[in-house]
């Protein structure tokens, strides 16, 4: 039987954002595990998350991270002696020598799902030429492309310059909610002052999330005269000493709370009455602001169109210029002395967040391999068949 291997980029007990691939892996292996061997390749095997275990695959251990040229024989030697028709990989280069070496291996099919976060601008001249001459040749480029949101699949053509017919979206969504959360007392559980208002922000503790220009735009409220807020941030990450360092210089220790790792978010959540989310990329939207969004909270974010694209400026939150520390003041400004106005908007996000489903992902992403089926590039019967190209 022919193999269908899936890719993990970490360690199998690496958390981070990491249960949505899990569940793009658990799917793809219910859907084609009776057609297909279905391996799950990690770099390293710790300990198995409960929808990998539970899921029709098999876990194993090689590692597809590395791109010099005994790594990729390596890897080569893997993919035939576990027979291996289509590969599955999340975040990786769209064109690389090395897939035409996987294809002298046996491999007849190879996607991408990139998760990668941020804005980039449209190539223009001799760059997009030859970016397009590039993904126009046999073997080299991928079969196809997937774009965790309809940002990055538009991203994949006009930037990386593949072909439209072999780009598709499996926009983000949220798994259902676990039962009825109870609203928690933010201001009882941290010790805040009852007159302020809460605003919240969940999220790796990384440079890239832009907390730093948020403490700076709360800095300068509170040099205003504002003291009415209080500023929550939940996560974890490698700069956080950096941001309670900021917070501290910039007078913030009373306003802000690092509240670390919680398990506990979605009921947090419920506790706060504004969102701020002012990273400086994503993939068109995160998960975290869908998450305020079905908490009912008004969402604040920068308009980089990787970041704004689940928010509708006035609708569901406000939308300010990326690193306009003033015009960001002011948008959390209005919400805090308009109390109707967040309310409004933040029950047309909760309204609005419906359609940012899982169930909604999972389809885009098998519908992604049903193409793949229709262009007889992925054959079900496990034989090899003639290369696509």
């Amino acid at each position: 039987m022919k193999s269908l291997l899936l890719v993990a980029n970490y360690d199998s007990g690496t958390g981070y954002a990491w249960w949505l691939m899990e569940s793009f892996w658990a799917k793809l292996a219910e859907h084609y595990h009776g057609l297909f061997r279905v391996m799950l390749a990690y770099p390293s095997i710790s300990s198995l998350p409960k929808t990998i275990s539970s899921a029709p695959l098999e876990a194993v251990q090689h590692d597809f991270n590395g791109s010099g040229i005994f790594q990729v024989l390596s890897q080569c030697r893997f993919l035939r002696s576990n027979n291996v028709l289509a590969v599955y990989f999340s975040d990786k280069a769209t064109w690389h020598w090395r897939y035409v070496a996987y294809r002298l291996y046996g491999v007849r099919v190879i996607v991408v799902h990139d998760h990668t976060p941020g804005a980039r601008s449209p190539v223009r001249g001799l760059t997009k030429l030859l970016k397009k001459a590039i993904h126009r040749l046999p073997w080299l480029p991928v079969d196809a492309a997937i774009g965790a949101t309809e940002y990055v699949r538009k991203r994949l053509v006009v930037v990386n310059r593949l072909p439209a017919d072999r780009c598709f979206a499996a926009p983000n969504g949220l798994p259902p909610a676990k039962g009825n959360l109870e609203k928690v007392n933010l201001h009882r559980l941290f010790c805040i002052p009852e007159h302020r208002k809460i605003l919240i922000m969940t999220g790796r503790a990384h440079i890239y999330k832009g907390l730093n220009f948020m403490l700076e735009v709360l800095a300068s409220l509170k040099f205003s005269g504002e003291q009415t807020f209080h500023f929550i941030f939940i996560g974890d990450g490698p700069h956080l000493k950096l941001f309670q360092d900021t917070a501290r210089n910039l007078g913030l220790v009373e306003y802000v709370t690092f509240a670390g790792e919680r398990t506990d978010i979605p009921s947090l959540l419920l506790g706060a009455d504004i969102a701020v989310h002012p990273s400086k990329g994503e993939v068109g939207y995160s998960l975290s602001i869908l998450e305020y969004m079905r908490a009912g909270l008004p969402v604040v974010v920068p308009d980089n169109p990787s970041v704004c694209g689940a928010t509708e400026h006035e609708v569901t939150g406000l939308v300010y210029p990326a690193e306009d520390l003033q015009k960001a003041a002011l948008s959390i400004q209005r919400l805090l002395d308009d109390s109707d106005l967040s309310k409004r908007l933040g029950r047309q996000a909760k309204a609005a967040v419906r359609k940012y489903t899982l169930q909604n992902t999972h389809a885009g992403l098998l519908n992604a391999f049903a193409q793949l089926e229709r262009q007889n590039m992925l054959v079900l019967s496990g034989s090899h068949g003639n290369n696509p190209r």
